[in-house]
């Protein structure tokens, strides 16, 4: 009978997930830009899920597009602001419609955008609040996970803020918000092994992933945990290959089916810059996820007059900075070859 009962379990989960596939599929629309990108071994296009993300958007698309990115695309979920009207004021940047909720489809919206447009080369995941640093430069690095045979490397948030009155921030423009949010901390991390099945939530997503190099680890924890309690996991694959085998995202951290570079990259995390409360405030009035974190720092962060004070605070130097401070990893031979 539990023999019987495992086959059933996995017919039925089988079909739930051709169901949600075929949902999706049929709920893509594309609105500007390119049905079709091909990449060079060496090129890498991102995929950014984005509700009302005008504030961050020009920003983050410049970023991106200048770090050597050849092309973005833009998963509209349903945005009533400037989102997509600023995606297509953009060269390379590919616009689709999915309004389906993110909370419930949020894998499936960004592995079906990343299969359904790139052929080849490499896709980057990233967050509009998120801004991708690349030891060695992406290019390189790309070229080098490429020729070590590795199909995925591992990206680490790094949650940046403004020390101080948070009311008085709030009102920074973004281009003046995040030049001014430079400040983190290393306190308060935890560092998993990479298959840690008793620290990471989702270890059975890694199960098949290959990563020989011990020195890879995935964080947990840092200033959200020390400053509002939240137990927020930093690490991701932000970078997958395209090739057979590989799934690009099974989870919202990280690809199945992957050999991991011995080398991180870094993801400057915007979560607390601009009016932080403001958009927590209107994530929780939506629902849009699942999760508590948003409600947990409103709470935390109670009276306009809040004032946030990470632990040993640090100042943005670059990924050299990390490198040292042990926050990213390289092998010696990443080192050498990425001239790091």
């Amino acid at each position: 009978m539990p023999i019987l009962s495992r086959i059933a379990g996995a017919i039925t989960r089988r079909l739930s997930a051709f169901r949600e596939r075929r949902l999706v599929a049929g709920a893509f629309g594309l609105v500007h830009g390119p049905g079709r990108v091909t990449l060079q071994p060496d090129q890498a296009g991102l995929v950014v899920l984005a509700k009302d993300a005008e504030w961050f958007l020009p920003a983050f698309l410049s970023h991106h597009l200048a770090l050597g990115v050849a092309h973005v695309v833009v998963v509209d979920n349903g945005s009533t602001d400037r989102t997509v009207e600023i995606a297509r004021g953009y060269d390379r940047v590919t616009v689709l419609s999915n309004p389906l909720p993110a909370k419930r489809h949020e894998v499936r919206l960004r592995a079906m955008a990343a299969q359904g447009v790139y052929r080849g080369g490499w896709t980057m995941f990233a967050d509009a609040d998120e801004m991708a640093e690349v030891p060695g430069g992406l290019t390189p690095m790309l070229r080098y996970a490429g020729a070590q045979g590795f199909t995925a490397v591992v990206g680490q948030m790094l949650d940046l803020c403004i020390p101080g009155d948070q009311g008085a921030a709030a009102g920074l423009t973004c281009r003046h918000s995040l030049a001014a949010c430079s400040t983190y901390t290393l306190e308060g991390l935890t560092r998993h092994p990479y298959h840690d099945r008793a620290g990471i939530g989702f270890h059975w997503f890694l199960r098949d992933n290959i990563c020989a190099d011990p020195g890879v680890r995935l964080l947990s924890g840092g200033l959200r945990r020390m400053v509002f309690g939240e137990d927020p996991f930093l690490s991701k694959h932000t970078l997958v290959r395209n090739v057979a085998g590989v799934q690009p995202m099974t989870h919202p951290h990280c690809a199945s089916g992957v050999r991991v570079a011995d080398v991180t990259l870094c993801l400057r995390h915007y979560k607390l810059a601009g009016d932080w409360r403001a958009r927590d405030a209107a994530s929780v009035a939506q629902a849009t996820w699942d999760h508590a974190e948003d409600a947990r720092r409103l709470q935390a962060s109670g009276a306009a007059a809040f004032v946030l004070s990470p632990p040993e605070p640090r100042h943005w130097r670059g990924t050299g900075a990390l490198l040292d401070e042990g926050f990213l990893y390289a092998s010696g031979r990443a080192r050498q070859t990425l001239g790091l």
